[in-house]
Order: structure tokens, then C-alpha cells, then sequence
């Protein structure tokens, strides 16, 4: 690793630890997914048995324990886009590139920490998730373990997909360097290109197998349930659904950010 590459690492961990915003942030996010999991499974598991038998075929012990992040996920986009606009909206961009002049090495830095904050925080927040939540079934005899089928990967997974979330309103700060605009690109991404992938369904499936949410719901699930199997990616699918917007959102900021400020 070249000095000037650890110089700027080293820079980025300071300013991460001294950013509040970052860990409220952080913070809100895991807070909001867990306590909404944990009201999923507690309704659950308090009504079960008067649940139906058509309910009770498309429970899913995991991805109930997840079912939270469905909504705190757009906080970990938040975060990805204040770590990559926020220098620019504060005007310390300028410090930034003075002191590591050569803008891939800064980008470089920048990325490989917001990354593995992100990964470290996705992974943490679904496991502790996971555990909470078979801790709460477990009354019920309804919980399961990681080494069961399917388990570690769906719960890895759900952590993975946080991270690449991130790591897209990473991507997309850098691109438009502004928050509120990259904010609310980060919503319509997430949330409503669901509604335009559906509408063009007549002649393709392929943009609803490639939306987020879809393979978020593939690899965060043991036994995946849909109304309309054909839009759901299978998990080879969705792997590569989230290794593409990774790499988009990464080689986008790259490209931007390597421009003039």
C-alpha cells in the first residue's frame, strides 16, 4: 500500500470518527430495523396459533427476523450519500483535495472506508437481528438455527444487501454532490423503480428480476414466497443484481468525482 494511499485512509478514519452525523445515522438505522423486526416476529409469535394454515405455510422465520430492514434500509443509503456529498455541501472538499491532491488516491481512501463501515454495520445488523428474533420465536418453538439450510446465507446476505445500499447512495453523492437530490434518488431506487419495472412486464420480466428490493427478497429468505414468482431473480441472479449495482455505483463516483470539484 503506497504511503499516499495510507496518508488518505488514515485522514478518512478521522473524519469518520468525528462526523456525529455519521453515526447518528448509523444508529437510527440498526435501531429502526430491529425494533421493527422484533414487532414483526412478536405479532407472530403472539397469534400464531390462531394463524390460518395458508398463513402458517408462508411464514419464514428468517426473513421475519429481517423484515425490519425493508424500511431502515434507506438510512443506510442516507449514510452512503452524506459520506460522499457532505464534504462537497460543507465546501471542505477543497481541504480534502489539497491534501491528497491525486483524486484517485482520495477516492480510493473515501471508498474503502464508507465500504467497510458499511459491510461491518450491514453484517452486525442482521445477525443481531436474526439472533433477537429467533430469541422472541423460540417461545414458540419456531426458531432456527444458522447452521440449518439456507440460514447463514440468507442472513449474510440481508447484510450484504444493506451494504451495497450504501454503497449505491455512496456512489450516487459522489455523482450528484448533492444530499437532497441524491437522497431522493436513493428512495426511487429502492422503492419506486419497483412501479416502472412493472409496467413495462408485458414485454419483459428481466427489469423487475433487476430491481433491488426483488433480490434483497431473494437472498434475505429461506423459504421465498411471491405472488408472481416470475419476477423474482433466483439467488445466482440476485447475487449478480447486487455485484452490478456495486460496481455501477463505485465506477459512477469514481468517474465524478475524478472531475473538476
Amino acid at each position: 500500500m503506497s504511503d499516499a494511499l495510507t496518508g488518505a485512509l488514515a485522514s478518512e478514519l478521522i473524519k469518520l470518527r468525528s462526523l456525529r452525523s455519521t453515526w447518528i445515522t448509523a444508529l437510527i438505522a440498526v435501531s429502526f430495523g430491529l425494533a421493527l423486526s422484533l414487532m414483526d416476529v412478536s405479532h407472530t409469535a403472539n397469534n400464531w396459533p390462531r394463524l390460518n394454515a395458508s398463513a402458517k405455510a408462508q411464514f419464514d422465520p428468517v426473513g421475519d427476523s429481517l423484515s425490519g430492514f425493508a424500511f431502515a434500509v434507506l438510512a443506510f443509503g442516507v449514510l452512503g450519500v452524506v459520506a460522499a456529498s457532505g464534504e462537497y455541501a460543507s465546501g471542505l472538499i477543497r481541504t480534502t483535495l489539497t491534501a491528497t491532491p491525486r483524486r484517485a488516491v482520495a477516492y480510493a481512501a473515501k471508498t474503502l472506508v464508507t465500504g467497510g463501515l458499511a459491510l461491518v454495520l450491514g453484517e452486525l445488523a442482521a445477525f443481531v437481528s436474526f439472533c433477537s428474533g429467533q430469541a422472541v420465536l423460540a417461545g414458540r418453538h419456531l426458531d432456527v438455527g444458522l447452521g440449518q439450510p439456507g440460514v447463514l446465507r440468507a442472513v449474510s446476505c440481508a447484510g450484504l444487501y444493506l451494504f451495497v445500499v450504501t454503497m449505491v447512495g455512496y456512489g450516487l453523492g459522489a455523482v450528484i454532490r448533492h444530499t437532497a437530490g441524491a437522497i431522493a434518488t436513493v428512495f426511487a431506487l429502492v422503492y419506486l423503480g419497483y412501479g416502472a419495472a412493472k409496467a413495462v412486464e408485458g414485454w419483459s420480466y428481466l427489469p423487475s428480476k433487476l430491481m433491488l428490493s426483488n433480490a434483497a427478497n431473494t437472498l434475505g429468505q429461506v423459504h421465498a414466497h411471491a405472488l408472481h414468482p416470475e419476477r423474482i431473480p433466483s439467488i445466482p441472479f440476485a447475487l449478480f443484481d447486487l455485484a452490478l449495482y456495486l460496481a455501477l455505483a463505485v465506477a459512477c463516483g469514481a468517474w465524478r468525482f475524478t472531475r473538476d470539484a
